[in-house]
């Protein structure tokens, strides 16, 4: 029987300004507090089937798949995502038998919160923890079928990894976060294994997985199974055909990217949990992410101008854009300290003017530091420095309008990239609310 709490006085805003001063540091690996936290409060087990998502790039998209696929089968599940884009609301959804979803209410988010204060005692908890086991108090208080969890950094010492998994999916294993995972694909790769179980299924949607990830899945007892391996998916002129355990199924483009729609059917099928094969392909051609290659469509001084936007952050995500917006060759970045714009902007060579925007916070910084990093590596590349993300979109539609009149009808659509962060897709739609000349606003989420 769940224990119940009553919601303290705290508003939502004040509870999530409280657990950024619950503990010193930002990130602080290690299972340890978490553990005596859920144990005390009996969360290990949420929901009868746990599944747990892990990877560099693509776990959004695939725990959002995953719970299309659950709805057709006639299940419940609920969702834990991070970061946000808007709303802390958006890390904790659910997702009903008939296929209808909906955030954490506030109301719901505060009591969570109290049930983790009043179960946590004196251990300090950050941030991330902090949210990590409201979420788990949240979808067990919910008693759906399945439980969907995403991995926020690594694996091994995540919070997330303190629960029984059924299932563990991890999407791929690339370069992110070097300065806690290590800075070799068999470093980060081992650390991601780490969400395994023994005896219980892990898929590997990375082909071609590295050594440290195999030789940690064989330490773990895993079961495991390797796309490009135990399982395949490639492009035919109607969609893509994925083959399993000797059988084909047929499958649309859909919206997100084709190797998180194969680990993801994969996964559900070692459980037992697939809908049949029209349920798959409704769930595949029905997804779409918010954040993930998101088209914004809208004219210009009468002109067709689509805005993309992308949380696309490494490089390893950026090779995927560059396939989808080959034609694109002027984007906006904006990104945190941590990461490698270099990176990011070599996976695009089609780009050849870059307009940089600054970002607040803690970890952000300034156009004009994000320029330092790149100037020697992108020498050949136009870079113009702005102090916002709305002004560097204000500043492409300007790019645009000032084209004489023959030149930009000659492109039946004009695009503009804009990628780096959650942070960045957050400005950036604001922005779109009200930059000055643009009108007729479709938004269009998913991939082309």
């Amino acid at each position: 029987m769940p224990l119940t709490f009553q919601k303290e006085s705290r508003s939502k805003g004040e509870w999530l300004s409280y657990l950024e001063s619950t503990h010193p540091a930002d990130i602080e690996m290690g299972l340890g507090r978490v553990t005596q936290v859920a144990k005390a409060l009996d969360l290990f087990k949420p929901a009868p089937i746990t599944i747990v998502v892990g990877g560099t790039n693509g776990k959004g998209t695939t725990t959002a798949l995953l719970g299309q696929l659950l709805a057709e089968k006639g299940l419940t599940s609920a969702c834990y995502n991070s970061p946000h884009i808007h709303q802390y609301n958006e890390r904790i959804n659910r997702r009903d038998s008939v296929n209808k979803a909906r955030l954490s209410t506030d109301e719901e988010l505060c009591i969570a919160f109290s049930a983790i204060e009043q179960g946590r005692g004196d251990i300090p908890l950050t941030y991330f923890e902090f949210g990590t086991l409201a979420a788990l108090w949240q979808i067990q208080q919910w008693q759906v079928d399945v439980a969907l969890l995403e991995v926020g950094l690594g694996g091994r010492l995540d919070a997330v990894n303190i629960v029984d998994t059924d299932l563990a999916i991890v999407t791929s294993v690339g370069l992110d976060h070097q300065d806690w995972l290590g800075d070799t694909l068999d470093l980060i790769g081992m650390e991601k294994a780490g969400i395994a179980r023994a005896n219980k299924p892990l898929i590997c949607g990375q082909p071609n997985a590295p050594k440290g990830f195999v030789d940690a899945a064989n330490k773990h007892q895993a079961i495991t199974q390797y796309q490009g391996k135990d399982f395949s998916i490639v492009a035919t002129n109607q969609g893509w055909v994925m083959t399993q355990a000797g059988e084909t199924l047929e499958l649309p483009h859909g919206h997100i990217p084709y190797y998180n729609i194969a680990s993801s059917v994969a996964g559900l099928r070692t459980l037992d949990l697939l809908p049949d094969a029209a349920g798959i392909r409704k769930a595949v051609t029905n997804t779409r992410v918010a954040g993930r290659l998101s088209y914004y469509t809208c004219e210009f001084k009468g002109q067709a101008i689509t805005f993309i936007l992308d949380v696309a952050h490494n490089g390893q995500a950026a090779e995927f854009l560059a396939e989808q917006v080959n034609s694109c060759n002027v984007a906006v970045l904006a990104m945190l300290a941590d990461k490698n714009p270099a990176a990011v902007m070599a996976a695009l060579p089609q780009v050849d003017c870059w307009h940089l925007a600054s970002l607040q916070g803690y970890r952000g910084q300034s156009s004009k530091e994000l320029h330092a990093q790149v100037k020697a590596s992108c020498s050949d590349k136009l870079l113009i420095c702005h102090q916002t993300v709305k002004q560097a979109m204000q500043a492409c539609l300007q790019e645009f309008g000032s084209k004489k009149e023959a030149d930009y009808k000659k492109e039946a659509e004009y695009k503009i990239l804009i990628i780096g962060s959650f942070l960045t897709v957050s400005a950036a739609e604001k922005a779109l609310e009200d930059l000055d000349g643009l009108t007729h606003l479709v938004a269009k989420a998913g991939s082309k």
